[in-house]
């Protein structure tokens, strides 16, 4: 009988990473059918067995989420080194480049979680993966830090301010988005007052702050006036909300006073 020309596809070539490569075999989970795990193996293990006769416990198991497969919920399982700081005399886990800054999830993980989260709500993706909600607005979080990273600092012409209110009992943070490019580009401060507005400003720099063209906010007066300050070349214009709003309230004042 011919055989096919195809590669048959191994074990190795999903879960090979850097130092380490995939064993042959996957094993289950005792009353968890869902999940498989993948062990990972040194690639050399001469480093290990110094690490083993120079201290006890410097080599430890660690577990990590990785992207499922064939239905299952994939655990890669491999040793992880623990290492004396010589600065700071403090017992260190090493850093491995495939996992996410919650070692106990790989990066294609975590972005394929951020990406989720672009479709879905944290609960409803929470739900379908297996995770808690705090785990997986964790993972959006380093999702959307690595595409503000990868976006660099842009350099909008027209802009809106606006601020939420993160929790009861009038805490605010402000939101600043690209009307052009129609995505937020800064979320921060730590109220909605001058010295909050005016770290946009340090952030976006003086260069790209002078090619500002219009500023879009509510009639906010310290908004207005960094504005002013900072970016005086700029078109301020109020939002017809608010605009509407005050225009309501001076009718009612008028009509009482009929």
């Amino acid at each position: 009988m011919a055989q096919s020309g195809k590669r048959q596809h191994r074990l190795s070539d999903g879960y090979s990473f850097a130092e380490f490569r995939a064993q042959a075999t996957v094993r289950g989970v005792f009353g968890d059918p869902d999940v498989r795990i993948v062990k990972l193996g040194r690639r050399s293990k001469n480093h290990l067995r110094r690490l083993r006769s120079g201290a006890d416990g410097l080599v430890r198991p660690a577990d990590a989420r990785d992207l499922s497969s064939a239905g299952f919920r994939i655990v890669l399982e491999l040793e992880v080194r623990r290492v004396a700081c010589r600065t700071c005399g403090s017992v260190k886990r090493e850093r491995l480049d495939f996992l996410a800054d919650n070692p106990h999830f790989t990066k294609r993980f975590a972005f394929y979680v951020g990406r989720r989260c672009r479709q879905a709500s944290i609960r409803d993706v929470a739900a379908e993966l297996k995770l808690t909600w705090n785990t997986v607005k964790a993972l959006e979080m380093q999702y959307m830090r690595a595409q503000i990273g990868r976006a660099g600092t842009p350099g909008p012409k027209a802009i809106g301010i606006d601020e939420i209110s993160i929790r009861k009992g009038h805490n605010y943070r402000i939101v600043v988005s690209d009307l052009v490019r129609k995505r937020p580009i800064w979320f921060g401060g730590d109220d909605r007052s001058e010295a909050s507005m005016a770290q946009f400003y340090a952030w976006l720099g003086p260069k790209k702050t002078d090619n500002i063209r219009l500023i879009v906010m509510d009639m906010w007066k310290p908004f207005r006036n960094v504005a002013r300050d900072q970016a005086p070349q700029a078109a301020i214009l109020f939002d017809k909300f608010h605009i509407m709003r005050h225009l309501g309230e001076a009718l009612d004042k008028v009509r009482k006073t009929e």
